[in-house]
């Protein structure tokens, strides 16, 4: 399970310096490194639930229902894995696309051009949101949710 919870940070950390304005060195893909994010943040759940370490911790589903951040992380990834969503609406409403807003510097004659990305954002039931702080809520919700279980 700390494997799983290992990988979350991970891909967090992987969405800081996009955030900062450095294009990615993860191959070049802000989106695929946001829905990547919010994949494993969605999926820890299954983790929980399945963990032998973790077996009595039974309110997961409950806690990630009552969490704005975990719902719409859910219709992000249903919506990521199926292009729409065929399932319950967790949050109140589909979330949009991420929008990508990107400024490219072109340097002198033979040098190579920088991308720095200005802002990512997504539509959802809280209404136009920056996608990096949904991502911050995602990770605070987590860990309190550990906190709040004594599963640290």
């Amino acid at each position: 399970m700390e494997y799983h919870r290992a990988r979350l940070q991970y891909q967090f950390n992987k969405l800081q310096p996009i955030r900062d304005g450095i294009f990615p060195a993860y191959g070049g893909n802000i989106e695929f490194e946001l829905f990547s994010f919010f994949e494993v943040c969605y999926h820890l759940k299954d983790w929980v639930k399945h963990s032998p370490s973790y077996s009595s911790l039974s309110n997961v589903e409950d806690y990630k229902s009552q969490s704005p951040a975990l719902r719409i992380c859910a219709d992000v990834c249903n919506k990521l894995k199926h292009s729409k969503l065929d399932r319950k609406l967790r949050s109140g409403s589909v979330p949009g696309v991420f929008m990508i807003k990107s400024t490219m510097t072109v340097g002198p004659i033979g040098t190579t051009s920088i991308v720095s990305i200005d802002e990512a954002r997504i539509e959802t039931e809280r209404g136009d949101e920056c996608c990096f702080e949904l991502a911050q809520e995602c990770m605070e919700a987590w860990k309190t949710y550990f906190i709040l279980n004594n599963a640290t």
